[in-house]
């Protein structure tokens, strides 16, 4: 069945229920009475990352400091460029669908931090999935992929798409026979395969190897990152130190994709509600795992709207302004009535003393990412 986005009204009451800011935050390193030294500022942030304040995280949080995202590695031979060429061709390719009405690209937009702007992922005929388009540049780096982790390989998730019937709905099989059967792709194949034709393994392999090969573009925070002080504002750079500190947004979005590539129940199952969905609970089965999904990159997330894993935020602020206030946490009182089903709200969600000021600046430091 067909999941339709979540209502205007529905999103209105989640950020009314974050409540107003707070008019105060407390005093941290470098701000005083709601006034922040910006010099002082500038002094912690001098060095390389490894001489920033350390981040505020909870106890048993394993975290990696911020570094630049690790370059794409040349390519070993010719024919694994040729590999990530061919992968390239077909991800744009509308062919791979069954009506050809959509590719890869369609719901993995470049421009659009490879997500495609909408809250629900639409397919062929308009069809519509329950869960957003996810960002692909953490992709190579992730052990377990799509929003509940249900796979482990690159090349188990690039052909899920394919034959999904909400998205191309279109057989493997019958895929890579149209695939074999289109001019424009032979000499490519020829190169990569070193035969006049692919299979199905052959076909995960270009793909994901296009994938492998994707990286976000240069931004501000990494000029900051290779030094240049200059690169990130005052307003920026005090994002920045929220980001650190005080949000403690570090439990979860660290080192240089700014993810901890784990699964986090944050508030958003929808638990006995229209549009539940338990995450990564429908794969594992566990409780532990009941309402978790994916942690995404930050990297490229101003251009990655709206967010979390069922787009129900058009407005980066107003996301903030709920992690502020805990998630709202929806669940508390099913938990606390005793259901074995309920999914509690991830220990490393809780209310922060974040005033608008605070929001602003978390705002205008996920713009230079």
């Amino acid at each position: 069945m067909n999941v339709t986005p979540l209502s205007k009204t529905l999103l209105l009451t989640l950020l009314l229920a974050a409540g107003p800011a707070l008019a105060a935050a407390p005093d941290i390193a470098c701000r005083s009475n709601g006034s922040w030294d910006n010099a002082c500022l500038r002094r912690l942030y001098q060095g390389a990352p490894g001489t920033w304040p350390k981040p505020q995280v909870d106890a048993g949080v394993t975290w990696q400091e911020m570094a630049p995202v690790p370059a794409v590695a040349p390519a070993a031979s010719p024919r694994q460029a040729a590999r990530v060429a061919l992968g390239r061709a077909l991800f744009f390719d509308p062919h791979l669908s069954a009506k050809g009405q959509v590719s890869c690209a369609s719901c993995h937009q470049p421009e659009k931090s490879f997500t495609d702007g909408k809250p629900l992922a639409v397919g062929e005929d308009q069809l519509m999935g329950r869960r957003r388009t996810p960002p692909l540049f953490a992709a190579p780096f992730a052990a377990k992929l799509f929003w509940d982790g249900r796979v482990d390989s690159l090349e188990a998730q690039v052909l899920g798409p394919i034959a999904n019937p909400v998205e191309m709905n279109h057989p493997i099989a019958a895929a890579v026979a149209r695939v074999n059967g289109l001019e424009e792709h032979r000499s490519l194949i020829q190169a990569a395969f070193a035969a006049p034709a692919l299979d199905e393994a052959q076909l995960a392999w270009a793909l994901a190897d296009f994938v492998r090969s994707l990286r976000p573009p240069a931004t501000a925070f990494d000029r900051f990152l290779a030094g240049r002080r200059n690169a990130l504002s005052d307003k920026e750079l005090q994002g920045l130190h929220l980001f650190r500190t005080q949000a403690r947004c570090m439990n979860c979005h660290n080192g240089p994709l700014l993810t901890d590539h784990g699964f986090h129940h944050i508030g958003l199952s929808y638990y006995g509600r229209r549009n539940q969905d338990l995450g990564r609970f429908e794969v594992t089965r566990e409780k532990a795992d009941l309402g978790a999904f994916r942690t995404p990159s930050l990297r490229g997330v101003a251009q990655a709207g709206p967010w979390m894993h069922n787009g129900v935020f058009p407005d980066l602020k107003g996301l903030l302004r709920m992690y502020g206030n805990a998630m709202g946490n929806p669940t508390a009182k099913a938990v606390a009535a005793g259901d074995p089903y309920a999914p509690p709200l991830s220990p490393l969600i809780r209310k922060l003393e974040l005033n608008e000021a605070d929001v602003e600046a978390l705002a205008a430091f996920l713009q230079t990412l």
